[in-house]
């Protein structure tokens, strides 16, 4: 989900706290009120996970290979050719083996776009080249390259299991990452592998907020245990929610440090999904407090959820649903499988031709 999301998200959950809430209130409006920042500290405690991992995490994940390919004579074949060789050094040595995909820059403004597909059901890594895109990722309708846009390469040992569930495009700033390492008699694809590790962690989290327990003990804060509580349950929120999509977390590094997959419920990225659950935090954010401090709102709990959240958020994905509001794709990824298709029509004639040339020699 989008840092927003998980920020408020955090924040509605230390609203469930009575204390808190009314520790957070300004002086004179309830008992206890102090203009404390503690609900604050549970929002950014849910955008901590990411930001760890954006900020600090991938720096430190070398690769083992980087694919910088010349962006004036690009080689799709000699990229996909790359990235197999690794898949399969991954599976006969039993290693995690590490790939950085770099964009092809071609001005301040231009940059060919290119993509990655896993093929699991041929066992192949598909690179294709794309149109020439700008750097708002607007397409240049008619700069794809007329030939030798495809390249594929078959693994000669191992199965491809891919995870991440749709090809990967590459245009602008920066390329993405993958992992590849053995997993029983297969090669599994990991998308980001520094993405959602140990940052991902209810254990970490535990560790992250001890200082917050120290510090507020230290100072002998009021209530002080109730600061490194919502510390921690702001950070385990954020890993939660993202358990709804794809890619998951390492739940209980450093003890477990394999990355479980998520629900695939949707994608982080869904802005249905994402506005769902601001709406949400924004409902029980304004009812916590009002219960909790000054109380003039007249409904009771349930049918104050279903007046001013299930029908508002039915009558939103109605709307959404007609008039088209979903995860955006890239128009790159979007004709991926129809390239694909002409590819290998293209390569099955070009077959045909040789036989049929051999079949005359020979006559």
């Amino acid at each position: 989900m989008k840092g927003i999301t998980h920020f408020v998200s955090g924040l509605a959950v230390a609203t469930f706290f009575p204390k808190a809430v009314c520790m957070a209130s300004r002086g004179g409006i309830v008992e206890g009120a102090e203009s404390s920042f503690i609900l604050v500290l549970g929002a950014l405690y849910g955008i901590m996970p990411d930001t760890l991992d954006f900020k600090f995490g991938q720096f430190f994940s070398l690769p083992d290979y980087d694919i910088d390919c010349d962006p004036i004579h690009p080689d799709p074949q000699k990229m996909a050719e790359s990235m197999g060789k690794a898949m399969e050094e991954a599976f006969e040595k039993d290693k995690l083996v590490k790939v950085q995909l770099y964009p092809m820059q071609l001005g301040s403004d231009l940059w060919r776009q290119y993509v990655i597909k896993f093929d699991g059901e041929n066992n192949e890594v598909v690179i294709i080249l794309n149109e020439i895109v700008s750097t708002s990722q607007v397409p240049f309708e008619g700069t794809a390259p007329k030939e030798n846009r495809v390249g594929r390469y078959k693994l000669k040992s191992g199965k491809m299991l891919e995870t991440h569930g749709r090809p990967s495009a590459v245009d602008i700033m920066s390329g993405p990452q993958f992992g590849f390492q053995k997993f029983g008699e297969h090669v599994l694809v990991e998308f980001l592998p520094w993405h959602r590790t140990w940052s991902h962690s209810y254990v970490l989290g535990f560790f992250l907020s001890l200082p917050v327990f120290a510090i507020t003990y230290f100072f002998n804060l009021t209530n002080w245990y109730l600061y490194g509580l919502i510390a921690f349950l702001g950070f385990a929120t954020h890993i939660t929610e993202d358990l709804s999509g794809h890619m998951g977390g390492s739940l209980l590094w450093p003890f477990i440090k394999k990355r479980y997959n998520g629900f695939c419920l949707a994608r982080a990225s869904d802005p249905r999904l994402n506005f769902s659950v601001i709406y949400l935090s924004v409902t029980i954010i304004l009812f916590n407090i009002d219960r909790f401090t000054v109380n003039v709102i007249p409904l009771p709990w349930y049918k104050y959820y279903f007046f001013f959240f299930v029908i508002p958020i039915i009558l939103f994905l109605i709307f959404a649903e007609i008039f088209g509001v979903k995860t955006q794709i890239k128009e790159g990824l979007i004709g991926v499988d129809e390239i694909l298709k002409q590819a290998r029509v293209s390569n099955a004639a070009a077959i045909d031709e040789l036989n049929s040339e051999e079949e005359s020699i020979i006559e």
